[in-house]
């Protein structure tokens, strides 16, 4: 849109200069006004340059973005009053330099200010990057979760159990301690990058610098704990909302969100344990309860009389 504008508004100026060029000999009389056309020539010519500064201020200085477009409608109104005033009323000339001079001062302020806080928030997330790859308890639950879940994905069973131990259908589980600290880690990790989330949510941490460096890790991170995303949710749609979020902005689409209504067409990988292992998982203090049960008792033969 920004670049359609700049070529509309430098068409119409470059059209209304040579116009006006045409008309200045003394014999061309033109159909209406002159003066309309030279305001005509001014707002194009002011438009094509205010839009033309946005954009490379936009493009140098992303932070400035949210609140640029009302200083550049300032700017544009500022410099077309400052035309009007100096064709027509140029006793305000004073007053015209003062609103300019106030208009690019604290137009300078705000940018340094917006550049200041984003500098801070750059170092604010690269410290905490740095921080992610030094703390022990990260690590410690990153490596837990990818030993198992490298290439694979939680199965929705015990996902279900992670968020609902107490449910009926879990009586008889028993999970291996190895899997309960890979599921573990996983939670972990999710509860992290929800923390990156809402950081960037409320313009704490740089999104940029965050996306560079755990775009493919969240990636992966989204895949093997579908179904723990999926299951949480269930239990309280807020959970997780920033994951989801990311996953969209970073990658450019969620598989939970995609994949959500029928969750078994999901890519996510082949499932760990598998479905016998699950089983076996499921039902693993029944089939003890059966073996102790099934146990052949002593017989005392009774001696001869």
């Amino acid at each position: 849109m920004t670049k359609f504008t700049i070529g509309a508004s430098l068409a119409v100026f470059l059209l209304g200069a040579i116009i006006r060029a045409a008309f200045t000999t003394p014999t061309a009389t033109f159909p209406i006004d002159i003066q309309y056309l030279d305001a005509l020539i001014v707002m194009a010519g002011t438009t094509c340059a205010v839009v033309t500064i946005y954009e490379f201020i936009v493009r140098k200085y992303p932070d400035t973005a949210e609140m640029l477009p009302l200083f550049s409608g300032i700017i544009w109104v500022v410099t077309f009053s400052s035309y009007l005033i100096l064709r027509y009323q140029d006793t305000y000339q004073t007053s015209l330099s003062i609103l300019v001079t106030g208009v690019f001062v604290g137009m300078g302020w705000w940018i340094q200010a917006i550049t200041t806080a984003a500098n801070a928030r750059r170092t604010h997330t690269l410290n905490i990057i740095m921080a992610s790859r030094t703390s022990t308890e990260y690590q410690t639950q990153t490596r837990d979760s990818s030993k198992l879940y490298r290439s694979s994905a939680i199965p929705q069973d015990l996902a279900e159990w992670r968020v609902n131990p107490n449910k009926d259908d879990f009586k008889y589980i028993q999970v291996p301690e190895d899997i309960n600290d890979a599921i573990n880690g996983t939670v972990y990790v999710l509860n992290y990058f929800e923390f990156l989330a809402q950081g960037i949510k409320f313009r704490d941490l740089d999104d940029c610098l965050l996306r560079e460096c755990f775009c493919s890790i969240l990636a992966g991170l989204e895949r093997r704990g579908f179904h723990l995303i999926i299951e949480a949710q269930k239990v309280d749609p807020r959970a997780f909302e920033g994951v989801i979020r990311l996953a969209k902005d970073w990658n450019g689409e969620s598989i939970v969100e995609k994949h959500r209504g029928n969750p078994s067409s999901a890519p996510i990988g082949p499932f760990y344990p598998d479905k016998d292992g699950m089983e076996k998982i499921l039902n693993a203090k029944k089939h003890a309860q059966d073996q102790n049960g099934t146990q052949p008792e002593l017989q005392v033969v009774p001696g001869p009389n």
